[in-house]
């Protein structure tokens, strides 16, 4: 449609140096197809899927899943495209101009309003998808200005990853609030050991790290002149008694890996991607606790969801695929095979992870996990964000006028309702 192409121009324009990237590595691009598209016959149709599930895992489990779909739907083909991370969103952009869009995409969190806002998807408020069967977090992602324009597939949140016996020698308790937290990356920094490490690069990486101290203080967004002076002010705080590196203005999510495992920093705030590496290679006794709370418990959420292009050439077959691959049966082939959090409360303790306990802790935080939905101009306003935190954390700034500072651009740019 000639709007949708012209707002989606505007939309590239936005998003104009890149897709922000969160969560599990960026993939390889590849293109695979879980079926031989062919030409129909027999009154067969294709739905072309694209998503950026290329890690063997991932891949494997999403063909799984689409498989059972296939078997159960012997008038379906699914055609699946696989592309970098970073690529899915600019290709999607760019084939919505020309009219050349998938039927279905799976897609990051944070992009799923934006593609809303630019009229790129269909509307699914009345096809039979269900609140209740979601998470708060997780669905609020999928909701833009009243209507339901995705499905969520999978979720990831952050939690703390502590050296235990780091914590044993300094005779400290795993920190359940933000008072505890910080006595005890004080008590077990010692020499070029920190206590606590975590990624603050001025990327969304840094915005998904800050928002949970922002939740925790009560306050959100709209009120980020005082909950985020606060949230930065502790954050500085861990710096200033030397318990946190200033470097951590420059550390990746893989760069607090590597101090953690290098056995530099006691602690960790990291997701649950991260398990496995630290299962294969962390030569001591670790574990992992909930994000310490300061007036409440609170967490960043991270994952994808299932979305149906408005221009979907299959538009009746797409919305059965994105409902299957969404549904308790799909999810669960889904994520029983590549180790992700369902979004789903009835596959709570029903997952292959749910037996490990590690993987529980991440489980049992998804009641508690956020969404960064915040409408249209969330990249902008992430980019506010991530420069308060580069200010206030190098100290160009005090915590107070980097929050003020970043709430005076992202207060006008909040949706309204």
């Amino acid at each position: 449609m000639a709007y949708a192409s012209k707002r989606a121009m505007r939309g590239i324009a936005f998003f104009g140096a890149g897709v922000m990237a969160l969560g599990l590595a960026a993939c390889s691009g590849t293109k695979t197809d879980s079926a031989d598209s062919g030409s129909a016959s027999g009154g067969q149709v294709t739905v072309e899927m694209w998503d950026y599930l290329s890690g063997e895992t991932a891949n494997d489990s999403i063909n799984a899943a689409i498989a059972e779909f296939e078997k159960a739907n012997p008038d379906i083909k699914v055609k699946r495209t696989t592309f970098a991370f970073a690529d899915l969103s600019k290709s999607i952009l760019q084939g919505s101009v020309g009219g050349q869009v998938p039927d279905v995409a799976v897609v990051d969190v944070v992009d799923n309003q934006n593609f809303a806002s630019l009229g790129m998807l269909k509307d699914l408020s009345n096809d039979g998808i269900n609140k209740s069967d979601f998470f708060d977090g997780p669905w609020s992602s999928v909701v833009y200005e009243g209507k339901t324009y995705g499905i969520p597939l999978n979720s990831n949140n952050l939690a703390l990853y502590y050296n235990k016996q780091m914590l044993k020698d300094a005779g400290v308790e795993v920190p359940t609030d933000w008072a505890s937290l910080k006595d005890v990356a004080k008590k077990t920094t010692k020499g070029d050991v920190k206590g606590i490490a975590i990624s603050a690069v001025k990327s969304e990486s840094a915005t998904f790290q800050v928002l949970p101290f922002v939740w925790q203080t009560g306050g959100d967004l709209n009120d980020y002149a005082t909950s985020g002076a606060t949230a930065l002010a502790y954050l500085r705080g861990l710096i200033d008694d030397g318990s946190m590196s200033e470097a951590v203005t420059n550390y990746t999510q893989e760069d607090a890996r590597t101090q953690f495992i290098t056995g530099k920093s006691a602690m960790m705030i990291n997701g649950p991607w991260e398990l496995a590496t630290l299962t294969k290679d962390a030569q001591f006794d670790w574990d992992v606790a909930p994000l310490p709370k300061d007036k409440r418990a609170a967490t960043s959420m991270g994952g994808e969801n299932v979305v149906v292009m408005n221009g979907a050439k299959q538009s009746d077959a797409a919305v059965k695929l994105a409902k299957y691959l969404t549904s308790a049966e799909g999810a669960k082939i889904y994520c029983d095979g590549s180790g992700q959090l369902s979004s789903r409360p009835d596959l709570k303790g029903k997952l292959k992870l749910s037996e490990d306990a590690k993987n529980k802790v991440f489980e049992s935080q998804l009641a508690d996990a956020h969404a960064r939905a915040y409408g249209k101009d969330y990249p902008k306003i992430s980019e506010a964000i991530q420069l308060s935190m580069q200010e206030a954390l190098t100290g160009a700034s005090t915590p107070e006028a980097a929050a003020k500072k970043a709430a005076d651009t992202i207060n006008p740019l909040l949706p309204k309702n």
